[in-house]
């Protein structure tokens, strides 16, 4: 067998997501001289479903992907796993070539999971089914009031930003192109995330959209105080560490008058 079965041959390619995710990266890729793999999450939301893909299972799991891709492509054959739970998607290698891979449902990654063996497969199977478990916990907040009212003041936040930077640029004589929008965009993400990368709003957990809220007000305002880029750079990691350790503390306060109310005494 080929690895490539007909059941996948008509569908359509898209690139494999390569947003952030609730797992840490690999070290090394599995896959084939896929050197760009371990940006992949190991799971990811496509059309609002949590799923896998064969790339990511590959990495995981310490296997060949072509391995991993013939394995389930045997099971989809004998039908062990639906049409229904997997799709065919692409990847781009270290050469910028699009590569076959295969993205599969919760369920058909906890099917084919016994099946994939390799060198880390018994800690892989543990952390796939944990990264399910979290990004499950992340769509079902998603569909809360709290986070629909998040995402729309982040979306507010934004717009005021924009405007900040359009009249700090107009004061100077200079117009604003798209990419100067872009650019404060991707300094947050990075102050956010790490990496001066796009990112996927929708995918964000409520906390980390109240935090991406505050910067971008904070971001306003230290382009109106004519802070250059290289200070913000600096100024708003430092104020997003400030922002995280006052949630942290919040809640074991709140805890500990909780406690004391119930009638608890103080020594």
């Amino acid at each position: 067998m080929d690895g490539k079965p007909s059941s996948l041959a008509g569908s359509k390619r898209t690139r494999c997501a390569m947003k952030s995710a609730p797992i840490t990266k690999s070290d090394k890729s599995a896959g084939t001289g896929h050197t760009d793999s371990t940006s992949m999450p190991l799971v990811h939301i496509r059309r609002g479903e949590a799923v896998t893909d064969s790339l990511a299972i590959a990495r995981e799991f310490r296997r060949r992907h072509d391995n991993v891709m013939q394995t389930v492509a045997t099971l989809i054959e004998k039908g062990t796993i639906g049409v229904l739970e997997i799709k065919e998607t692409s990847y781009i290698d270290k050469w910028n070539r699009a590569q076959r891979c295969i993205e599969l449902t919760e369920r058909g990654a906890l099917i084919a999971m016994p099946f994939i063996g390799g060198r880390n497969s018994r800690a892989g199977q543990v952390r796939l089914v944990d990264a399910f478990l979290v990004l499950r916990d992340r769509l079902a907040e998603k569909t809360s009031t709290a986070w629909g009212d998040t995402r729309k003041q982040a979306a507010a936040s934004y717009r005021f930003m924009s405007q900040a930077l359009e009249m700090v640029r107009a004061d100077d004589g200079k117009n604003t192109g798209i990419y100067h929008y872009a650019n404060e965009a991707k300094l947050l993400n990075w102050v956010l995330t790490g990496k001066f990368l796009g990112m996927d709003r929708a995918n964000l957990p409520q906390a980390e959209l109240a935090l991406l809220e505050a910067l971008e007000v904070r971001n306003a305002m230290l382009l109106a105080r004519g802070a250059s880029y290289i200070e913000r750079k600096q100024a708003l990691p430092e104020y997003a560490e400030q922002w995280r350790m006052k949630r942290l503390v919040k809640p074991k306060s709140q805890r500990l008058n909780t406690f004391l109310i119930g009638g608890a005494s103080e020594r």
